[in-house]
């Protein structure tokens, strides 16, 4: 058990993702797999808006991770993806710049350390260890 643990990112709240999944592994996993998906086509995304200097549309992006990030109890980067959010909606493009690549290396290392868990065991394995840790 003490290997599993080493595998699943110690940055996700595996508790706060049971809630928002009604406390149910399989659905848990589920979002987790979409949250995994979704981020091989949202970090490129909020690199390039981030390149372009488009705003508008770098706000929304971060916004959709910060919601994404929170289901699956990823507070910190839910945090720093609001903090980009709210960043952007106030015009503050020093602090986007300043902190962006801080934000897009913590997804990106979020990603692959989900992408391992989930390789790592069956997906029986994967619920009941979710299912586990969150007693």
């Amino acid at each position: 058990m003490k290997e599993e643990k080493n595998l699943f990112p110690p940055q996700i709240i595996i508790g706060k993702g049971m809630e928002n999944c009604d406390n149910n592994g399989e659905l848990y996993l589920g979002i987790i797999a979409v949250f995994i998906e979704e981020g091989r086509k949202r970090l490129p995304l909020i690199k390039q808006l981030y390149k372009e200097a488009n705003w508008k549309d770098y706000i929304v992006a971060v916004h959709g991770l910060k919601s994404s990030a929170n289901t699956i109890g990823a507070l910190e980067l839910a945090e720093r993806a609001k903090e980009m959010e709210f960043a952007g909606k106030e015009k503050k493009i020093d602090l986007i710049h300043e902190k962006t690549d801080a934000l897009l290396n913590e997804y990106l290392v979020l990603l692959q350390k989900l992408t391992a868990f989930c390789k790592s065991k069956s997906e029986a394995e994967q619920i009941e260890f979710l299912e586990k840790s969150y007693q």
